[in-house]
């Protein structure tokens, strides 16, 4: 998997770190005074998040006090200037580096969810329109190893019903009504005064707002937070436990929160397994996602990945059932090959929809079974005369440390044989 240039992860880093770490301000547009009844008072022009005409907000009387306020405000807002030239350019860079954005339907409304506070209120940004940040965060050209890039999804938001109580804010603006300003309405479902999708006039483009359930009926439940209702889903809280900040390039960047890529890989290999009949292509495209991030994971983040799969093994029998189904390499009896310049004997399995290279040590094979030289016949009679055995170790180590390739080695096959299945 090809890794983005350096300059471009420190890029990305930086302007993670600017938003983090943005500036605070009160109001845009500049503070202006009027007289009502000779008394004077201050105000500001106030644009709504989701555009539209300026909107007066009131910011008080004028005393000594609130002048002194709006001295400080100029000069945040000041600041404000400065960073988004910043991050604008920033954002600019990425795009001369081949870093792709959000599209036209997709980035007016991320801004809006943004602005309204979505994800400073715990809101995490799911599916497909996560997975394409994960290429920034984990420093790789994911796009060059899947398709998913060119598809329109619509946005998922999750969030935990608990958390959205006991924050005690609110989405500013309403953020109902600032999707209805972008001609977002709720969707015909059958529980309309519950409505947990949102979606575009005319078109098919939807925006879906979901919170983990841990009931057998997946009901909506209300997001106080956001005032919105969620449609609750099994397993979605493994996905949004513990998510990190992000920031996508659109505009001057917008902050938003992300689950962890390893989580998100995990999830995608167990929801995969729950699809039921119908569901074909949205099982095909869990795995394609799960297949790049592993790829990617496996080289940056190995340890992260394995602990996520053993977390998911750590919550019962029917995780693990859905990873077992999963993590699978199949065999049709593979030509054995040797590679003289790695010192291995190599065939092809199947992973994860696609071929899968697996590849077993010649020191393995001295050690464990029986080569009786490190000459390439002997080393292919060795594989030849123990394939069942060795293609069960494979499938082990795929098992509990998947990658784009299983490579079998002398300490591997000595702690795979005994293990039965993945730790508990």
């Amino acid at each position: 998997m090809r890794s983005l240039a350096p300059t471009l992860q420190t890029t990305y880093a930086n302007l993670v770190q600017m938003h983090v770490n943005r500036p605070a301000f009160e109001f845009e547009g500049a503070p202006f005074t009027m007289v009502r009844k000779g008394k004077t008072y201050w105000y500001a022009n106030q644009r709504p998040a989701a555009g539209g005409a300026p909107k007066q907000r009131y910011l008080g009387p004028d005393t000594e006090e609130m002048r002194q306020r709006i001295e400080r405000m100029r000069a945040d807002q000041q600041s404000i200037a400065e960073f988004r030239r910043h991050t604008s350019s920033l954002v600019a860079q990425l795009r001369a580096g081949g870093i792709a954005g959000p599209g036209r339907e997709a980035g007016p409304v991320l801004r809006v969810l943004a602005n309204s506070g979505v994800f400073r209120l715990g809101g995490t940004l799911v599916g497909t329109h996560a997975f394409q940040q994960y290429g920034l965060e984990l420093g790789v050209y994911l796009s060059e190893e899947s398709d998913l890039f060119s598809r329109t999804d619509d946005i998922d938001i999750a969030s935990f019903e608990h958390l959205s109580m006991a924050i005690g804010d609110t989405a500013d603006p309403d953020l109902a009504g600032a999707l209805a300003q972008l001609g977002f309405k709720p969707a015909n479902s059958l529980t309309p005064k519950t409505p947990t999708s949102w979606t575009l006039a005319n078109s098919q483009y939807a925006i879906d707002f979901l919170t983990p359930s841990f009931e057998e009926n997946q009901r909506p439940a209300k997001l106080a937070a956001l005032n919105m209702w969620a449609q609750g889903l099994h397993y979605l809280n493994f996905l949004i436990a513990d998510p990190i900040p992000a920031v996508t390039p659109y505009m001057e960047g917008l902050l938003i929160q992300l689950p962890r890529p390893e989580r998100y890989a995990v999830h995608k290999l167990i929801v995969s397994q729950k699809r039921r009949g119908g569901s074909g292509a949205k099982k095909q495209k869990d795995i394609e996602q799960a297949r790049a991030l592993i790829a990617a994971l496996a080289e940056t983040r190995p340890y992260e990945l394995n602990e996520a799969l053993a977390e998911a093994d750590s919550r019962g029998q029917s995780w693990r059932d859905a990873l077992d189904q999963a993590l699978d390499i199949t065999f049709k009896a593979p030509a054995m090959k040797h590679d003289f310049d790695r010192d291995i004997v190599w065939f092809e399995g199947s992973a994860l929809g696609q071929p899968h290279r697996c590849a077993i040590s010649e020191e393995a094979l001295d050690d464990h079974f029986g080569a009786k030289s490190g000459t390439a016949e002997d080393q292919l009679d060795a594989a030849r005369s123990n394939r069942s055995k060795i293609e069960a170790l494979m499938r082990k180590k795929f098992r509990v440390e998947p990658s784009a390739e299983t490579l079998l080695t002398t300490d591997d096959v000595a702690t795979l044989k005994k293990v039965a299945r993945p730790p508990n």
